[in-house]
């Protein structure tokens, strides 16, 4: 049995990494590779994996959800979870400092630490990055059809300002509580969200997550928290969380996690039971008590 089953999305990035898939075998020769005809055979060839060492998935970003999933589910407790990007917008690898490129992130795989995570979920689905509902949603939808065009800055820009443009508005419940004329709302433990915009989250303890929100906000008003986005600069709301919080709405809003549609509101949101046995690169491997991301 070899040390590594890579479950490969071939169509991820317009196809890069079908294309990629043959000078990935040389290089990394201990592993087992599967090229994924659906994203539900990530997550169940992920759950069912026996003998390895590491599931690891290569592809974007709901290749990583997907697979990571999976592990999540595995009856094997220490079984890890390594990442060989190739997707559009490399959030999670950039929040847990993993290479974005083959070689560089084989070598993590071959040579790296292992960084337990906490995960959220979004009605009991683990997500990774970010759960975003309203401006989010519709932003996370345009930006996947413009970045295999323009890229991942200038795809998510170009989607955020024409939300921004259009303005629309949601008055959500957040554990009972009415929160009026929000322009968006994300759910995360990770500061990076989506295409180089980043939040400023407090220090969280394991069991915490973050809720960030804008309202009451005028048009300039959003083109001004997109520029601090940007900047990683305070802006907007947070509200520190713990167990489980409802979110919903009494008009539809849209939600998305991780760049991939799924549904709308109502949403739970809560803590997975199990911590994900991720491979980071040695400096990074020190398990946190605190999320630094």
């Amino acid at each position: 049995m070899k040390r590594f089953l890579v479950l490969v999305n071939p169509l991820s990035h317009g196809g890069r990494s079908g294309r990629i898939l043959p000078r990935l075998r040389t290089l990394l020769p201990e592993g087992d590779f599967v090229a994924l005809k659906n994203i539900e055979d990530a997550s169940r060839l992920a759950r069912e994996a026996k003998g390895y060492e590491a599931v690891v998935a290569c592809g974007g970003d709901g290749t990583i959800n997907a697979v990571a999933g999976g592990v999540l589910e595995n009856s094997d407790t220490s079984l890890k979870f390594g990442v060989i990007y190739a997707g559009t917008s490399p959030d999670f690898c950039s929040a847990h400092g993993i290479p974005t490129n083959a070689e560089q992130a084989i070598a993590v795989l071959r040579n790296g630490a292992v960084r337990e995570i906490p995960v959220l979920t979004a009605n009991s689905e683990p997500f990774f990055c970010s759960m975003n509902l309203g401006m989010g949603a519709a932003v996370a939808a345009s930006a996947n059809r413009l970045r295999p065009k323009f890229g991942d800055f200038i795809g998510t820009l170009w989607a955020v300002l024409r939300e921004v443009v259009r303005g629309r508005r949601y008055d959500i419940m957040v554990n009972g509580e009415e929160i009026c004329n929000v322009a968006h709302a994300l759910v995360t433990r990770m500061s990076r969200i989506a295409g180089g915009l980043k939040i400023a989250p407090p220090s969280l303890a394991d069991d915490e997550y973050a809720l960030w929100f804008a309202k009451d906000v005028s048009r300039f008003g959003c083109l001004r928290i997109v520029w601090n986005l940007y900047r990683g600069k305070p802006c907007g709301e947070i509200r520190v969380l713990r167990g489980k919080t409802a979110i919903s709405s009494n008009v539809f809003v849209a939600l998305e996690y991780d760049g991939d549609p799924h549904g709308s509101l109502p949403v739970s949101v809560d803590l997975f039971q199990n911590r994900l046995r991720l491979v980071v690169p040695q400096n990074e491997g020190e398990c946190r008590c605190k999320n630094r991301s």
